[in-house]
This record gives C-alpha cells, structure tokens and sequence, in this order.
C-alpha cells in the first residue's frame, strides 16, 4: 500500500507562468488517510526577496504556516539569463489545537533577465482573487523600481523593512510610499517597537502626560553610530503623541554591536524623569522613575523581544491603516529635516 501524498511538488523552466496555476491547481496532497486535503488558505503573501535573501524568506514562512496559513510566492530576480525557474508545492499543514491536516500552498519563482520585469504579472496570474493580498518587501522600499510598484498596487497590505538601509533614508522612503490612495503600508521596525511602546504608555499617567506636554525632553539611545529607523520612528511617535514642545534627542550606546534602542530617558518640566533600560539578553527592562521631590522607584518590568516571524505575523492579522505609525513617519520626518 503506497503512503499518502503529504507533500507534492512540481519544478520546471518556463518562459510564461501560464502553466504555473494549472501545476498548482494539479497537486494533490492527501491526508493520512489519503483523502483530499482542504484549502487552509486565508491569505495571499507575495515576497519580493533578493535571490540571497529568497531562503532566508521561505523559512519564516514556513514558520508562520500554522496558524496563517497562505499561498505564499516567493519571487527573486535574476538579472542572468532568461525565463522563469519555479518550484510549486502543496503539501498538508497540521492546523490548530486539532493538528487537522490541511493544504498549504508554496510557490517560489526566479525570474531571469527581462522576466524580472513582468513579476508583478506573474504574481497576478498566482493569485487567489477571494483572498486579501499582503505583499512583503524585506527591504529598503524604492519607489523608483517598477515591480515594486506594481506589487504595491496589487496589496492590500504592504509590510517592508526600510531599516535594512540608513535610518534617515528608511524615514524618507516610507514617506513616499505612504498614501491615501495606496495600500495600508507598514514596517517590521515599527513593529518591533510595540514593547517599548507598551511599556511607556504603562508608565504614563494623565498627569504626566499634561507636564510632558509643556516641554519633555526625550533621549533615545541606541547601539548604531546614527539614529536606526527604529529609533526615528519611536521619537516621531513621541513627538506625536506628547506633542510639538517635545525634544527629541539620539545618543549612540555601545551594547556589543547590538544597533537596536537600548535606552530611554523622558524628562518633563515637573523634574519627573523615566529612565527605562532594556537589559541585554533578557526579556526585560529596568525601569527607574526620580519623583520630583527626589525620590527614586526602581523595577524590572517585562519587555518582549519579538522574533522577526512574530513580527511578520502580527503585521499579517491587519488590513486596515496603521494611523500611529503613517504618524510617526511623518513626524521622523520633521527629525531628520527630510
């Protein structure tokens, strides 16, 4: 008795994808009793990764297939060459507290010389058109490349990663990407900010908030000789929710090539002052509040350092805008005289 087809795939050399969606639409993975396997697709995630970061890509979707299950492409340009390399699979994903075995759908295409500039067209002819559409760009946005903006187009979500590049540069790129008209855009940086976030807005009363508001100063230190787009992006959004009298400050730290924020210090006219310290190598930060009569508060309080496929996988649970952050990216922008 032959065993259940788990896992089937399909590799070949095309010149169109034409035949890619009938290869997919032929695979057949059966459960363990080798019976057909539902569809758990929920999502369309298209991946626009350079071929060395292609890998890299695939493996946090995999990681991400149990509980958002997509069809996810993955798709790398190859400036040698011609045609379309591709490799389809569909293959059954134990879902939820049940393990249900369910389909999930991989297809991973590398387009040679100028295949690359019809990605976007090979994307489309992949797409579940009853599903949303989020596009994932894990780096710099650059509103000048055409696929880029033709697969912006096409989502109704688009998660990048400007933070690959210099800090100033991410806020600049986001700035241009971001629009009414366009998808809901975001970035991982952002993302990863969510601890700190939720830390301070703990550590913020109504009163303080009040005092801030008359003129806090706030230093953000971190491990990079420039300000990281994770930096701007979180004294943008200080500067945006304590209000235009705030100062914001940089200071470089040295925490062992480790670029991202270590510290933060917010100081209001009151003579309150937060100093919050994450702790290298715990998933916790030191907090110490000086009272204005001079009196210091000293804890640890919890502060999660998310993955990057929790991360990806939070950002892939919204459609709808992010108004804090398309906030913040314009008030980086008044930071870094963009």
């Amino acid at each position: 008795m032959s065993e259940p087809a788990t896992e089937v795939a399909w590799d070949g050399h095309v010149a169109n994808v034409g035949e890619l969606s009938r290869a997919l639409n032929e695979l057949k993975p059966t459960g363990p009793g080798g019976d057909p396997l539902a569809v758990a697709t929920v999502l369309n995630l298209v991946v626009a990764a350079e071929p060395e970061r292609a890998a890299e890509a695939e493996r946090v979707i995999e990681a991400l297939a149990d509980h958002q299950p997509s069809r996810a492409i993955i798709v790398a340009r190859d400036p040698d060459g011609d045609g379309i390399d591709a490799h389809v699979e569909a293959r059954a994903q134990l879902m939820g507290s049940t393990r249900t075995p369910s389909r999930v759908e991989l297809v991973h295409l590398r387009l040679h010389g100028a295949a690359g500039g019809g990605a976007a067209s090979a994307v489309r002819a992949l797409l579940r058109s009853d599903l949303p559409v989020f596009v994932w760009w894990p780096d710099v946005p650059d509103p000048t490349d055409p696929v880029f903006v033709d697969l912006a187009q096409r989502a109704d979500r688009l998660i990048v990663e400007a933070g690959h590049g210099d800090g100033s540069l991410g806020i600049r790129r986001l700035v241009q990407i971001i629009s009414d008209r366009g998808p809901a855009v975001t970035d991982l940086a952002w993302a990863a900010l969510t601890p700190w976030r939720q830390l301070l807005n703990q550590l913020t009363t109504r009163e303080h908030l009040e005092h801030m508001r008359e003129g806090a100063t706030a230093t953000i230190r971190h491990g990079a000789v420039e300000p990281t787009l994770g930096a701007l992006l979180l004294g943008g959004w200080l500067l945006d929710s304590i209000g235009p009298a705030t100062t914001v400050m940089f200071a470089a730290a040295s925490r062992g090539g480790d670029p991202s924020i270590c510290e933060i210090r917010l100081a209001d006219p009151s003579g309150r002052v937060v100093e919050i310290d994450r702790v290298t190598g715990r998933a916790a930060a030191a907090v110490v509040t000086h009272a204005p009569d001079a009196t210091t508060h000293d804890r640890m309080m919890p502060m999660p350092e998310p993955t990057r496929t929790q991360l990806l996988a939070g950002e892939l649970e919204l459609q709808r805008r992010d108004h804090p952050f398309e906030r913040a990216v314009h008030a980086a922008r008044r930071l870094v005289g963009a």
